[in-house]
């Protein structure tokens, strides 16, 4: 019972963590396109490092989105510690097959 309030609680502040950090940068972004508007053309994600370099406020949004995407991968990253911690570990193995399904699922 203890280690499913533990895993509970774990798993809300990741997503709970994931999510305001996405919207915060997103918000930020947004606040700088608003200043100083530009293209609003999509950034490769192979160019977002670069752009945000540069000060694009478009690359801020699309780093937001991207936070707010690997939000749901944190929290099944987050399950496993715990199951981990708690020696569950068929449900560890379980945690990274989903895991290895979405990161084969990315790459195709």
């Amino acid at each position: 019972m203890e280690s499913e309030r533990r895993l509970d609680r774990y798993v809300s502040m990741v997503l709970r963590a994931g999510m305001l950090l996405s919207v915060a940068v997103m918000a930020i972004g947004l606040l700088l396109y608003i200043l100083s508007p530009g293209p609003a053309d999509s950034i490769p994600l192979d160019r977002l490092p670069e752009e945000l370099m540069n000060g694009s406020s478009v690359a801020v949004i699309s780093l937001g989105i991207l936070f707010l995407i690997i939000t749901p991968l944190a929290r099944v990253v987050a399950a496993a510690l715990v199951f981990a911690v708690d020696r569950e570990f068929r449900f560890v193995l379980a945690s990274l097959a989903v895991l290895a399904a979405i990161t084969l699922a990315i790459m195709l």
